[in-house]
């Protein structure tokens, strides 16, 4: 409303102030006339007189203008005041509910088909909605398609703790496997983490302390006496072998020779 009224009101000082200007150019062309033919021969006194009528004819404009502002500025203030201003309307009745929504189908893109504002579509790089009609093919930095979700990237095989057994300097150890070492379990943090134990070793499980020594247990009861085999015969063979013969049917040979030898050589019988 405010905007309508100042277009009014500048459209009404337009048109007021041309009117007053033409009245004016009038009746300075006039005057200018008049006085060319009063002071026809003597250019000087009538380039002076035109010059002040000049001036005058501007201070003149200048005035009138800023009355006739000051003028329809208070007219028009007291008629908008006497404008009804309208008021806000109640709110109408509540719409019927609609039917339930459903999201587009999505499709795979196909190169070179002409797709419709509002399609869906999905390739290698993502999902897509089509913003407006459109053959140009799908892409994050397309405006003819809005990207839903982008395409990620191929991930890398997990990790997981991988048992190695007692704990081998000759071996090579990969992150996350796990080693016994003087009955303590250790983890390596990377891959070829160096000697066991180190910085690139984590202590998974230490080794207990060894515990205290039990209580003595009862002797247990004399068993049977042990039946040694005795010597059932003994004899010296031409070979100077001591032959014995045990009761239990064994037998044992013992060699005399070198025995027999070495005493005669040292008695010199």
């Amino acid at each position: 409303m405010s905007e309508q009224i100042a277009a009014i009101h500048d459209g009404v000082i337009g048109g007021v102030g041309e009117a007053i200007n033409e009245q004016l150019d009038r009746l300075f062309d006039e005057a200018d006339k008049y006085l060319r033919r009063a002071l026809d021969g003597n250019s000087a006194k009538l380039e002076a007189a035109l010059a002040d009528i000049r001036a005058a004819k501007v201070e003149m404009r200048e005035e009138i203008r800023t009355e006739l502002r000051a003028e329809l500025r208070a007219e028009i203030t007291d008629r908008v005041a006497l404008i009804n201003q309208p008021a806000d309307g109640t709110a109408g009745p509540r719409g019927e509910k609609g039917e339930p929504g459903s999201l587009p189908m999505v499709e795979s893109y196909n190169a070179g088909r002409v797709y419709y504002r509002g399609n869906v579509v999905t390739d290698q790089t993502g999902s897509y909605q089509a913003k407006r009609d459109t053959a140009t093919a799908p892409c994050p930095e397309s405006e003819d398609w809005t990207c839903l979700a982008r395409s990620g990237a191929d991930g890398k095989d997990g990790r997981t703790f991988r048992p190695r057994g007692t704990y081998d300097p000759s071996k090579d150890y990969k992150r996350l496997d796990i080693t016994m070492l003087n009955g303590s379990s250790f983890v390596a943090l990377r891959d070829d983490p160096g000697p066991c134990p180190g910085e690139n070793w984590q202590l998974v499980a230490s080794a207990g302390k060894r515990g205290q020594q039990g209580p003595k247990g009862e002797r247990g009861p004399t068993g049977p006496l042990a039946s040694a085999p005795r010597i059932a015969s003994t004899d010296i063979d031409a070979g100077y072998n001591l032959n014995l013969l045990y009761t239990d049917g064994s037998s044992e040979t013992i060699p005399l020779r070198a025995a027999f030898e070495q005493f005669f050589s040292e008695t010199g019988a």
